[in-house]
């Protein structure tokens, strides 16, 4: 068992650093291209943020764990971190979703759209996802388990269905009814006008939006079929089909760490002013490399 423990351990660690490492690359380049400096890419760049302190959450967790680091003075905050980590992930998914209803069902409220606008709402985004958790904390529910070697929420304890509506139920739920209404919208109010040339600058707006649905959905629901064993073992456990495990949070947070890193790499490939500066950049690289050969040849 303890070879399943260090590899686990390892793999969370590899996970966690591709994670850190493409989030890495697209704040970089955020800061540095100005044409990537638009509000759509911040929020992404929000989500970015969000994903970078959930990997270095679990990256953290991992190598106490290799260290055989046990119930000591943090481990409470450190689950508290896990837990909180995987939320704010979430919750920032959410508040794009809120933007891109903003901009296609209520695109004639301009100030909906506006930077101060949606700065306030990523401030209390982050307020609620930085506090969600400290009561759980205050009152002493993340404990140790000593036979994962982790401090969580218990699967049999009712914090955890409180714990789950946060951070992975409500926020899905959320996203599904925004992105039902903006495809229901999209529906009823297409965007062709007998003008040709607002017809192209239409279907663009449209085919635009459709991308970043796509692509905001991919990542909820790499999200959650990577979160859901989480949940699924405490349902089993509370119908009694199964009896706790000593190694369920680990298998748990070896998926949800996995889906975190994936995450960041969807972010970097496919926003597209992101991936064409990473592209160009590895092209110039590429050509002066080539340049150097030649010379010393």
């Amino acid at each position: 068992m303890y070879d399943f423990e260090t590899i686990s351990s390892m793999l969370m660690i590899i996970c966690s650093i591709f994670g850190i490492l493409f989030a890495f690359i697209f704040i970089l380049i955020v800061l540095i291209h100005r044409q990537c400096q638009t509000l759509t890419i911040f929020l992404v760049l929000n989500s970015t943020l969000a994903g970078l302190l959930a990997n270095v959450a679990c990256i953290s967790q991992a190598i106490y764990q290799l260290l055989g680091v046990g119930n000591d003075r943090l481990c409470a905050v450190r689950g508290l971190l896990l837990q909180a980590g995987t939320g704010v992930l979430y919750h920032t998914l959410c508040v794009q979703a809120f933007y891109r209803l903003f901009v296609t069902v209520y695109s004639t409220r301009r100030y909906l759209q506006t930077k101060q606008f949606i700065g306030l709402i990523v401030l209390i985004q982050w307020i609620f996802s930085a506090t969600f958790g400290l009561p759980i904390l205050f009152t002493g529910r993340i404990t140790y388990q000593a036979g994962s070697r982790i401090c969580q929420v218990s699967l049999e304890d009712v914090s955890f269905v409180y714990f789950s509506l946060v951070i992975f139920f409500l926020p899905l739920i959320i996203i599904i009814i925004i992105y039902f209404q903006i495809v229901q919208y999209m529906k009823r109010t297409p965007f062709s006008t007998g003008n040709r040339l607002n017809t192209s600058v239409n279907d663009i707006r449209r085919q635009s939006e459709l991308r970043l649905i796509r692509r905001i959905l991919t990542l909820v629901i790499i999200l959650f079929l990577l979160g859901f064993p989480y949940s699924l073992f405490y349902l089993l456990i509370h119908l009694h089909i199964i009896s706790p495990w000593a190694y369920m949070a680990r298998v748990s947070y070896l998926f949800i760490t996995f889906g975190q890193s994936a995450s960041m790499l969807i972010n970097l490939i496919t926003t597209d002013d992101v991936r064409n500066c990473l592209i160009d950049v590895i092209r110039k690289c590429s050509t002066r490399e080539n340049r150097v050969q030649r010379v010393n040849t």
